[in-house]
């Protein structure tokens, strides 16, 4: 797209009618879930390399409404992140979904795991965990309650919403895994990691799901909520309510 281009014109000139629909599919996935993960099954992959290929049209689109597209080829993911600059408000760069304090030390626990088989090198396009893996983790936060089915299940679903990890099987089922997406690299970065994980082993020791305050659901919508932040939450961009 050049610089004497309007949108209208590259829209018109440059998209097939199938592209323009293959288009309007991938801005509402990114606006729904945040990430388009290649390796996630045929579909995901699709729209990874369509957006790749139009990534600057993308940027372009979403920047009226104070996003832009990150495409990180080597990790095969793609992102809609906040752009901030001076020309847009510190009120609309914050949209941001907020995770309460269990659901943010699960999303620690599996971004170490991800972590941790990354730095040892591993080539498998596919990484999976099982929940022994993520006990174990979540151990280390002194975290030592036995999950319910139920509350796990919302977790996971959660993160899974998000594309930031699949599953596999029925949690309580022998043959259960988790999947850890590479987008869960993206989701915090080492900063903010290294700042929570201090915070939570300060926090975390004795505090009981209940005393757990319900958190924002997400920012962005046309009538701003406030709510008391957690010093322990932690929160990934948001595009768009289901």
């Amino acid at each position: 797209m050049t610089n004497n281009e309007s949108v209208d014109e590259y829209w018109n000139t440059e998209f097939t009618s199938g592209e323009k629909q293959t288009f309007q599919k991938c801005a509402r996935n990114l606006l729904k879930k945040t990430f388009i993960v290649r390796d996630k099954d045929e579909e995901n992959r699709k729209m990874f390399y369509f957006v790749s290929k139009n990534s600057d049209f993308f940027s372009h689109y979403f920047s009226f409404m104070g996003f832009e597209v990150l495409v990180q080829k080597d990790s095969g993911v793609i992102m809609l992140s906040n752009l901030v600059n001076e020309n847009i408000s510190a009120t609309v760069a914050v949209n941001r979904f907020r995770f309460r304090k269990i659901e943010s030390i699960v999303l620690c626990c599996l971004w170490t795991l991800l972590s941790d088989r990354l730095h040892r090198g591993s080539l498998d396009k596919v990484i999976k965990i099982t929940l022994s893996d993520l006990n174990m983790e979540l151990e280390k936060y002194d975290y030592k309650k036995n999950f319910d089915k139920g509350p796990l299940g919302d977790i996971l679903k959660l993160f899974c919403k998000f594309n930031l990890i699949g599953t596999s099987g029925e949690i309580g089922e022998e043959d259960f895994t988790i999947i850890l997406y590479p987008s869960l690299q993206f989701a915090l970065n080492e900063s903010e990691f290294v700042s929570f994980v201090k915070d939570a082993e300060k926090k975390m020791k004795g505090i009981d799901d209940e005393q757990e305050p319900d958190e924002l659901d997400g920012l962005g919508d046309s009538e701003s909520v406030e709510v008391e932040s957690d010093p322990i939450d932690i929160e990934i961009e948001r595009g768009d309510e289901d």
